[in-house]
């Protein structure tokens, strides 16, 4: 974990339908992937994409933003929580459907 600032700031939020990781793209769509979020600048930006992402809670519940680091293109998490949720379940899920 790193004591820097955020240089930007993504949102994300769960799909209603599995619960699954969901982060905005610029386009105003939804990915499983961190790489393909989109990243504002500032905190004020991202809030806006925050309420209109209220807007599609058929879709994903209770989006937020959270900060992270932008270089060369790779976007880095800055806290524990966020890197684990962009990487996967730190166990093995074990359901009888897949």
């Amino acid at each position: 974990m790193s004591f820097l600032k955020p240089s930007h700031f993504v949102v994300s939020a769960g799909y209603t339908d599995d619960g699954a990781v969901a982060y905005l793209r610029a386009d105003g769509s939804w990915s499983g992937n961190l790489a393909d979020a989109a990243a504002w600048p500032t905190e004020a930006e991202a809030e806006d994409k925050v309420a209109q992402a209220k807007k599609q809670e058929r879709l994903v519940c209770d989006p937020y933003l959270f900060g992270v680091r932008v270089d060369g293109g790779v976007v880095d998490p800055m806290t524990a929580r966020e890197a684990i949720r962009a990487k996967g379940p730190t166990t093995p899920i074990r359901r009888p459907d897949r």
